[in-house]
């Protein structure tokens, strides 16, 4: 059974380590039989450094919201595949970093992305104006999707998510998502939430678009470690 977690704000808090509790159970539920996958708007290359910290060098890692993922954390990885997106599209998401970049020079991040945008700004007053910015000048032939997070936003080709991540690594392993567990913490987790067989939310906005809902990853993890443990 595949178990897929989100990483900011699920497995650890934004920027910082798991904690020891966290790790622990994440091993009892190899042990138990389960396979860890990771998925996250973060790029793989982010994620390898997050699995090693974890000892899960094994795992699969999806990132980019189900633009990339790839098989272990070492390189070059097991299996690596990008997605390929429409012209247009890239077109699209190429001239709206080059208009932030004019609108507010030195006061965006951008992170490192193959298949997606995700501008971090520096500055809590710049989130409304780029927001404005992003949703006027995006189209519906454009083919993006906007995630707003509290610290950044993920400017997407919409028919990629993390519920499209969770069909792919099905169709890598031949595990059918119906047999895999979905744990995350914000929305853009909810198509996984959806694709997924069982679904676990960690203090969700709307607790109600996951099987369950708990208020920290300890809380989950037992819970899903009880749920393995009757199944067997």
């Amino acid at each position: 059974m595949f178990i897929i977690f989100d990483l900011d704000g699920t497995l650890a808090k934004t920027g910082k380590a798991a904690e020891e509790e966290t790790v622990r159970l994440l091993h009892r539920l190899q042990e138990k039989g389960g396979r860890i996958a990771l998925s996250s708007g973060k790029p793989t290359f982010y994620l390898c450094g997050f699995a090693r910290q974890l000892g899960l060098e094994d795992a699969i890692l999806i990132g980019e919201n189900g633009g990339v993922i790839q098989e272990g954390v070492n390189l070059p990885p097991l299996y690596y595949k990008e997605a390929r997106l429409p012209e247009f599209t890239k077109d699209a998401l190429r001239i709206l970093r080059e208009k932030l970049e004019k609108a507010f020079p030195d006061r965006i991040w951008y992170q490192p992305n193959r298949t997606a945008l995700t501008p971090f700004p520096a500055y809590q007053e710049d989130f409304p104006p780029i927001k404005k910015m992003i949703e006027e000048f995006i189209t519906p032939e454009m083919n993006l999707s906007v995630y707003e997070h509290p610290d950044c936003f993920d400017i997407e080709y919409n028919a990629l998510s993390k519920g499209e991540g969770l069909r792919l690594l099905s169709q890598i392993t031949g595990v059918p998502t119906s047999e895999m567990i979905a744990v995350g913490d914000w929305t853009n987790d909810y198509p996984m939430f959806a694709h997924a067989g069982y679904s676990v939310g960690i203090d969700l906005p709307d607790p109600d678009r996951a099987t369950v809902n708990f208020p920290t990853i300890s809380e989950a993890l037992e819970h899903i470690l009880e749920k393995i443990t009757k199944k067997d």
